[in-house]
């Protein structure tokens, strides 16, 4: 990203945090991570059962990725060059986990990571083979519409990312009107698109001429013009299709990857610069209104506050109903360890007493000691084995308020439309998780008197055979108290994680809601101000698109030259 660019998006930016404009958020995101990677990417998306993954393996030339009979794909997944064979998890804690190759279904098939427990971000593969691809990464993403909704959210949420963008369209179902709903979405963001006809083999050349004739007509008629089509086949004697892509495709790509940074580039800015102007028409729209007209609007807008508290109480009834089941679903995958954790410190025990066999004094101290020590190390590992499947609850919470969210900001976009002719194109950002870390696990005394006062005038010869099976018989209640412990200690820090989570959607909620009720009760001395920079973003809007349209260089107008002063005084809050 250049000087110009930059100072493109620091003044939407400062725009956007202005008027609180939040759901700008990952369009402005999307733009920096242009500049901030020094990859193209390919993102490879399109309905379930597509055959995505089977091409990206095809492609490879090796099974890399899953693939079955219903849906499998669950985590977005890079593939680049690298100069040894390394796989990494990228957890949405913020954890990075490397994994061996054989072993990423784990992360990324459905029926060994389901609903994504394991909390993972997406998963990223670097193949010293793609040599010859490098400077680009492949992205296979979860399948749309399928009954998972899930796997629908997490390639949704993809799109705002995408660079190069690949649909991938069935050859028994060649394009349907979800297919060209999400053409129209994934042009918001990259003019790059191409199609991908997959399991073309099961047409004959005639079927598969007529078929790609249907296509372009459809595709002519939703968009002006038709995006390039590869047909695909993964069986044997189908290996042209495959050299088209590489040919026309990736090796094309790589060529002029300049242009086509620049190119994306422009599309996103054109995007955000565009749903800016919709929020400030929006309020524009209400500070020309009418007073009586602006008051009436903004309640048809915002609704009433019962309408606010609604949402508001099906977050806490999310949050209330996943905490109170909390410490019993902890506690019974805990309790599943318990009999193979006592079996493991009971051996232990038999192998360690004959050391301390010296005194009674000895003998007590060094098993507390050693309990003590043992019970930490196992339960530490007994928490860090069952980590993805105790805070499974804090992700389906996590999901459960982003789409109440969503809904809403659904809904409110639906009103801005009626009331003023603004539609709102806001999408919720999903919510971070900070997950809880492992609970500080402490032992505490074993013994509640103090048996080595015998030590002198008992000999250890006599009470070793009693002491031993004393200590043996302390075990499974120690490891019962203390699994107990961790439970509750486990469910405690969930419990704080969920709250988080209902807080944060309250004050996205209060926010959003803020941020509209400014904007639509916005009076007539504002105006000015609000026309100002609706001036400098449909300037810049035209520069971009200029730019776009002749495949020029963005120019270096004095309007385009201010906008990095702009953004800093908005920030300061010397302008609107």
């Amino acid at each position: 990203m250049d000087r110009q660019d930059n100072a493109l998006v620091d003044f939407v930016s400062a725009v956007a945090d202005h008027y609180r404009i939040t759901s700008l958020g990952p369009l402005i995101a999307g733009c920096r991570a242009v500049a901030g990677q020094g990859e193209l990417s390919l993102a490879v998306v399109g309905r379930f059962k597509a055959g995505k993954s089977s091409f990206l393996n095809h492609l490879l030339g090796r099974e890399l990725l899953p693939v079955g009979v219903v849906p499998v794909t669950a985590v977005v997944t890079e593939i680049g060059y690298g100069p040894r064979e390394k796989a990494e998890a990228r957890f949405l804690d913020g954890r990075v986990e490397e994994v061996p190759i054989d072993a990423i279904r784990r992360y990324i098939a459905e029926g060994e990571n389901p609903e994504n427990i394991k909390g993972v971000s997406r998963l990223a593969i670097e193949l010293p083979e793609l040599e010859r691809f490098s400077g680009l990464r492949l992205v296979d993403t979860p399948g749309l519409d399928s009954a998972l909704i899930h796997n629908t959210e997490a390639a949704l949420k993809w799109l705002p990312h995408s660079w190069l963008a690949m649909v991938a369209v069935s050859a028994d179902h060649p394009l349907s009107q979800q297919d060209l709903a999400l053409l129209k979405d994934l042009y918001r963001y990259t003019p790059d698109v191409s199609i991908l006809l997959t399991k073309a083999d099961l047409l004959s050349d005639a079927e598969r001429a007529e078929a790609l004739a249907f296509m372009k007509e459809q595709l002519t008629r939703a968009f002006g013009s038709t995006p390039r089509i590869f047909p695909y086949s993964v069986r044997p004697g189908f290996e042209a299709y495959r050299s088209q892509v590489e040919e026309g495709l990736i090796e094309g790509a790589l060529a002029e990857s300049r242009q086509r940074r620049e190119a994306i580039l422009g599309r996103k800015l054109e995007t955000l610069l565009g749903e800016c102007r919709d929020y400030l028409m929006l309020a524009l729209s209400s500070a020309e209104a009418l007073e009586s007209e602006r008051d009436a609007l903004g309640r048809q807008i915002i609704g009433e506050k019962e309408v606010i508290n609604e949402v508001k109480a099906e977050i806490n009834l999310i949050i209330n109903h996943a905490a109170g089941g909390a410490r019993s679903h902890i506690a019974q995958l805990l309790g599943e360890h318990q009999t193979a954790l006592e079996m493991r410190l009971l051996g232990e025990l038999r192998e360690e007493f004959p050391r301390w066999a010296t005194s009674l004094h000895c003998a007590l101290a060094s098993f507390e000691a050693w309990l003590s020590r043992a019970l930490a190390r196992e339960l530490v590992k007994v928490s860090d084995e069952e980590r993805a499947r105790l805070t499974a609850p804090l992700g389906r919470v996590s999901r459960q308020v982003f789409r109440a969210l969503q809904s809403f900001r659904d809904r409110l976009s639906e009103r801005t439309m009626r009331a003023y002719g603004v539609p709102l194109r806001t999408t919720e950002v999903e919510i971070r998780l900070e997950e809880p870390k492992c609970p500080d696990i402490r032992i505490g005394k074993v013994f509640d008197r103090n048996w080595e006062l015998l030590s002198p005038v008992v000999p250890m010869w006599l009470m070793a055979g009693l002491v031993a099976r004393h200590f043996a018989g302390k075990v499974p209640y120690m490891v019962e108290k203390n699994l107990s412990r961790l439970a509750s200690q486990w469910a405690e820090s969930l419990c704080a994680a969920m709250r988080q989570i209902g807080r944060e959607a309250e004050r996205r909620l209060d926010e959003l809601v803020g941020t509209v009720a400014r904007l639509v009760t916005s009076g007539r001395n504002d105006a000015p101000l609000i026309r100002e920079d609706l001036a400098r973003i449909n300037f810049v809007l035209d520069e971009v698109r200029r730019a776009a349209g002749s495949r020029s260089p963005l120019a270096d107008p004095p309007e385009i030259k201010q906008c990095a002063a702009i953004a800093e005084d908005q920030k300061s809050g010397r302008t609107a």
